[in-house]
């Protein structure tokens, strides 16, 4: 089992967004995300949250975003019950199954002023 954790300052990603706006939510967002997130300035702790969601699956995987990984081939769902899980493509899907990883697991949390996620890959 492998995991990754991140935490993220929300006002930091609130001054990015500020600054780039939606270049931004291209860079980190798959379309799918960011139809489910809406409006990105009220929603800037979910934001913060996919983001740190990505960071955290990067580190599980032992990684980061190198060996051709991008943001967009890891994408933030929510099931019928609103609990979030990963959807894998590109480079990180060939990762996963080049090193026999079959199982994703993924927590995030936020409070007013930080984002923290966790992800479990085994």
């Amino acid at each position: 089992m492998n995991l990754g954790v991140d935490i993220i300052e929300i006002a930091r990603v609130n001054t990015a967004l500020m600054r780039s706006g939606n270049r931004l939510a291209q860079r980190l967002l798959t379309s799918a995300e960011q139809q489910a997130l809406g409006d990105l300035v009220e929603n800037v702790e979910r934001l913060a949250g996919f983001w740190a969601a990505k960071e955290a699956a990067v580190k599980a995987l032992g990684t980061g975003f190198r060996l051709g990984i991008l943001f967009h081939n890891i994408e933030i769902r929510h099931d019928e019950l609103g609990c979030p899980y990963y959807s894998f493509s590109g480079e990180f899907a060939r990762l996963m199954q080049e090193k026999k990883l079959t199982h994703a697991t993924l927590s995030i949390s936020h409070c007013q002023s930080h984002a923290i996620a966790a992800a479990a890959l085994g």
